[in-house]
């Protein structure tokens, strides 16, 4: 167990080096969604398990000399390599059965002791990690205001936040700044949520958890310390990446001013922030780039993937050999007396079948042909694009839906119910003043209701006809839903229905 952890950590922290050295040209070549792929190396080797047979064999040997007898191991291979006389060469001879060496107690418990001192100081720095992401949650989270819910992801505008952040892994969640709504544009609003939605699709959350994790087991490592700060610039250039990939040089310059005005501090170890202030200038220059092409970015991850094989396989550890103890020689069987002639010799019983082997055995031994390989790559690539679409498809939709709703809204607001029916009103007073005068009666527009009656008989018919023009543009408004509209109209029959009482008394 003790050799397996040091060869595990050992191998991390040289492949936490290589990535270290290989992400700034992955990044200029292939785009920084190869470079952040990378990352994967250390995480996957620190949780895979020990190889059987991926050292040589070794063999039991004996080593007679004339005053003292040596019993081990020894590799197959160097044997023609020894230096072996003729007078030795039998005195090498296999020995059948070898019994391993039992390991001393005190350096048993010493190894413990290690163990138990370095986990319990990487929970202690995990735990103090976590507690401050759940502080900045909480506060977060305090007298937040729900805005929306969008494919299981909550928007909150909060004051505890200073920009946008993608957080939580089961309960998902965007926060936004409590003057989101003045401190940007339309579009960049569209920006900063496709960012935040972003990094829950890419489960760039669940990443910085395992990351931590790794980094915990690193405690004592100041390279494992680097490389994590390193991981979240990737992460976040991959981030820029996604969003911005099918996007003009104008969409990109209101990214660039999101990111400027969403510069902070810092953000917990596991939250996803807009724009970290380190990193501000690393990602401005990358939007100013030509986008990659297609070809370039199947290369890139063809390359992370062959990278993160051969690496696992390079530095995977084995089944070590484990010490013999010189075993006492046993002294020879004696002859067996020959059977007698009417004895009958029983048949040997027959051996057992071989069981199957186990599915996961299966799956290690299957391999991957070139051509499958690129045919997963591309139903891979093919299922990314596809859920971003979806994802900018759905955030359009938003954005439209709620600047219906607030049109609706002031539409609702500015139609003035009462000044509609006072108006229709009026145009039917003056509708009635110009048949008395016609009939020879002249009367003021302004007389009282009384006076006009006595000239124009169809005076209910002459305010209703003048109504119906209020009721056809309710009707002609486009911009309201049924709801909306269906409460206007009641509004205006209760107009209707006071003006029918208030005639109804002359």
């Amino acid at each position: 167990m003790i050799p397996w952890l040091v060869q595990t950590l050992i191998a991390a922290t040289f492949l936490m080096a290589l990535v270290l050295l290989l992400r700034g040209p992955v990044t200029r070549a292939f785009g920084p969604r190869a470079a952040y792929a990378l990352w994967l190396l250390p995480a996957l080797r620190m949780i895979l398990p020990p190889l059987p047979g991926w050292q040589p064999h070794y063999v039991p040997v004996v080593w007679i000399e004339p005053h003292h007898t040596n019993i081990g191991l020894i590799n197959p291979a160097i044997l023609p390599k020894l230096a072996i006389t003729p007078a030795h060469a039998s005195t090498i001879t296999p020995v059948p059965i070898l019994h391993p060496a039992p390991a001393p107690a005190a350096a048993h418990h010493w190894g413990l002791l290690l163990i138990a001192l370095w986990l319990g100081v990487a929970a202690l720095w995990f735990g103090w990690q976590m507690w401050r992401y759940n502080r900045f949650l909480s506060r977060a989270l305090r007298g937040a205001v729900p805005l929306a819910t969008i494919k299981g992801v909550s928007v909150l505008m909060s004051e505890g936040v200073r920009g946008p952040a993608a957080t939580g892994i089961w309960k998902r969640r965007i926060l936004l700044p409590a003057d989101f709504l003045t401190r940007y544009t339309p579009e960049e609003r569209r920006l900063a949520l496709l960012h935040e939605g972003a990094h829950h699709d890419r489960f760039d959350i669940l990443a910085n958890l395992a990351a931590l994790a790794v980094t915990a087991l690193h405690w004592w490592n100041p390279l494992a310390h680097h490389a994590y700060k390193l991981f979240r610039e990737d992460q976040e250039l991959a981030c820029d990446a996604t969003v911005l990939a099918d996007c003009g040089a104008p969409e990109r310059a209101l990214y660039g001013r999101a990111l400027l005005k969403s510069a902070v501090a810092s953000t917990p170890a596991v939250a996803c922030a807009l724009n970290p202030r380190s990193q501000l200038k690393q990602r401005i220059a990358m939007m100013t780039r030509k986008p990659m092409g297609r070809l370039r970015l199947l290369a890139g991850g063809a390359l992370a993937f062959a990278m993160i094989g051969g690496g696992m396989a390079m530095t995977a550890s084995g089944v070590e050999a484990q010490p013999v103890a010189p075993v006492a020689p046993q002294p020879p069987l004696p002859p067996e007396a020959p059977a007698a002639p009417d004895a009958v010799t029983p048949p040997p019983a027959p051996l057992p079948p071989m069981p199957p082997l186990p599915a996961e055995h299966v799956r290690i031994r299957h391999h991957l042909t070139p051509a499958e390989q690129r045919r997963i790559e591309r139903d891979v690539h093919r299922a990314t694009a596809e859920a971003q679409r979806s994802m900018r498809d759905a955030m359009a939709q938003a954005h439209v839906a709620e600047h219906a709703a607030a049109a609706a809204q002031t539409r609702i607001a500015r139609m003035d119910i009462p000044r509609m029916v006072q108006a229709s009103l009026d145009q039917a007073r003056a509708g009635l003043a110009i048949q008395c005068a016609a009939s020879g009666s002249p009367v003021p527009a302004n007389a009282d209701w009384g006076k006009l009656a006595t000239c124009g008989p169809g005076m209910r018919e002459e305010i209703y006809a003048s109504l119906a023009g209020a009721r056809a543009s309710i009707r002609a408004a486009r911009d309201l839903s049924e709801a909306q509209r269906a409460e206007a109209m009641r509004s205006l029959d209760q107009a209707l229905d006071q003006m029918d009482r208030d005639l109804s008394t002359m």
